[in-house]
């Protein structure tokens, strides 16, 4: 007889040992998101605290993002967190997943999107992103576009870039956790401090074209 596949994402995840290791994976990345599964439209509520995960049926009132999963997402999940732990191929797995939903939601920003800062920074209005996994050989991209005052974040790669960035995991989640905390501040200060850390940053992991 086979093996039914589970039907409920809520009922899986809450059999992971929440171990500090994968609490403190999650912190900073985000406070609260919404999560769709694809193929069975369960919605849930992932929520970090101080010294658990919290995942609830339903969506947020207010999420930081919306993130689209595929059941196959799910179980790789239980797999990377078996044994408690989150180690650099799993942390690449964990974030690839995350990578383009979470670029998508962030560059929504009204401070994101501004024409007149973009400049100020210098930030190209396309760009490569490249992921790359820690065996070097497995990579996720997309594209960064800017066009009529919004960016457009597309799985792979398009056109000709004017800058390329070539990230492992651990700079994804850095720059994530510095980006996020900017949009929670949302002031003048923060992002001051974030456009002047960005500017270092990305010469760090990128190349102009």
């Amino acid at each position: 007889m086979e093996n039914s596949k589970p039907s409920s994402a809520l009922d899986v995840w809450r059999k992971i040992n929440q171990t500090p290791d994968i609490v403190n994976f999650f912190q900073g990345i985000f406070d609260v998101i919404g999560i769709i599964i694809e193929e069975t439209k369960e919605e849930l509520t992932i929520a970090v605290g101080d010294t658990e995960v919290n995942i609830d049926p339903g969506l947020p009132e207010n999420p930081d993002f919306i993130v689209p999963l595929k059941w196959e997402n799910v179980e790789n999940m239980i797999s990377h967190a078996k044994d408690g732990k989150i180690d650099s191929f799993e942390t690449w797995r964990i974030v690839s997943v995350l990578f383009t939903s979470l670029t998508q939601s962030t560059l929504k920003n009204p401070m994101m999107s501004n024409n007149l800062l973009r400049i100020f920074a210098r930030v190209e209005d396309l760009a490569h992103v490249h992921l790359i996994a820690p065996n070097g050989d497995e990579v996720t991209s997309h594209s960064l576009i800017y066009v009529k005052k919004q960016w457009l974040v597309i799985p792979g790669t398009h056109g000709k870039p004017k800058r390329t960035f070539k990230m492992t995991a651990e700079d994804s989640i850095e720059y994530q956790r510095k980006v996020f905390y900017a949009i929670k501040k949302n002031n003048i200060i923060e992002w001051m401090k974030f456009s002047s850390w960005y500017s270092s940053w990305r010469k760090t992991v990128s190349v102009k074209h």
